[in-house]
């Protein structure tokens, strides 16, 4: 076959440029220590180690959720047991002060120690975390818990109506939800007389409702001001867990409700009624249970939360090594390949230079 010398250069510059190529693409792969730098190195295996990063990176974000939850819940775990500590001083002042040597002195000095504990308890119960109110369920821009002064705390009422309940009897209380008034019926005149105006921070316990309504600004609001709506959080494939505890639940419960006691309990003093301090004793001890219940809930949440973090970590190194299988460079292996071309390009050089010296001239 004839040979034009213009192919003959066009092949020498291809062979060169194809073996430099290899070692230009050698050498990249030993300066960044990645087997696969672009997707013609390797397609198959750069679409598994792209599989790999997205599962880190769903294992990062798991982790981060898991942070802010176990500070959420840790914040809560502090609050609840300082909130248990508050009802024991409570609980030791109502035995103390339910006591024949007890005397309307010592009941007011402990009433005035009781509005304190009051006021703590409705600052655990609006406390923040990142910005955001722990108790409020999900309503986490506002404070879930009003406050209620004892001494404005009026006798309870049946129901809420918009107009007289039939058939009542004496004595029976409704608070009137179109006009904000608080009715009582006399049998004697049977007849509704209305008591009064009510004054900013009236509260009024609402038997039908199983709540305690207060009077602010102009209208009559529940103590608990949040919803009862429950925040999950994601913190793996297919799980997830119940982030917050609704204010409601934990401090004015029907198992045990921490603020209504407390005040009856602070009124009672106040009155030097005995019998009224006594009968709040037990309301006390249900508040702590509902507080261990609460936080036997907080513990083994956040014990799965330690136990998931365990898990993550482990199948991130897991991850890891794989991609590192897939697309971290041999040394050696490259090195040696390195060598070989650098043998090659060589040799090339050598062949060219010498088949491009060589002339006719020289053979005549």
């Amino acid at each position: 076959m004839k040979i034009s010398n213009r192919f003959l250069y066009y092949q020498l510059v291809k062979d060169l440029s194809s073996t430099t190529e290899k070692l230009f693409n050698l050498n990249g792969q030993i300066s960044s220590g990645k087997r696969i730098n672009r997707p013609s190195d390797d397609p198959m295996g750069l679409s598994s180690v792209l599989l790999y990063r997205t599962e880190l990176n769903a294992f990062d974000q798991f982790k981060k959720s898991i942070d802010h939850a176990q500070g959420w819940l840790s914040r809560m775990d502090t609050i609840l047991i300082d909130v248990d500590d508050l009802l024991s001083r409570a609980s030791e002042l109502a035995v103390g002060e339910s006591s024949s040597t007890a005397t309307a002195a010592t009941r007011q000095g402990a009433a005035d120690e009781l509005m304190q504990i009051r006021s703590m308890i409705l600052s655990h119960a609006n406390s923040k975390y990142g910005g955001k109110y722990l108790f409020g369920g999900t309503m986490t821009q506002a404070s879930p818990f009003l406050w209620v002064p004892a001494e404005n705390m009026l006798a309870d009422v049946q129901e809420v109506s918009a107009t007289p309940p039939a058939s009542p009897g004496d004595g029976y209380r409704y608070l009137n939800s179109t006009d904000n008034l608080i009715y009582e019926y006399h049998e004697a005149t049977s007849s509704w007389i209305d008591q009064g105006e009510p004054a900013e921070g009236d509260s009024v316990w609402v038997e039908s409702l199983g709540d305690l309504s207060v009077f602010s600004q102009g209208v009559w609001k529940s103590l608990y001001q949040g919803n009862s709506s429950i925040t999950s959080i994601q913190i793996g494939r297919g799980d997830s867990i119940e982030l917050n505890i609704p204010g409601n639940e934990i401090f004015s419960s029907e198992q045990g409700n921490t603020f209504m006691t407390l005040l009856r309990l602070e009124k009672a003093l106040r009155n030097n009624d005995q019998e009224g301090i006594r009968n709040q004793l037990s309301g006390i001890e249900d508040s702590s249970k509902v507080l261990m219940n609460k936080l036997a809930r907080i513990g083994s949440t956040v014990n799965r939360l330690e136990h998931t973090t365990s898990v993550i970590a482990q199948a991130h190194v897991d991850t890891t090594q794989r991609v590192s299988l897939i697309e971290d460079l041999d040394y050696a292996k490259a090195i040696t390949s390195l060598q070989n071309q650098q043998t090659i390009y060589e040799a090339q050089l050598k062949s060219a230079a010498m088949i491009t010296r060589m002339s006719l001239v020289d053979y005549v």
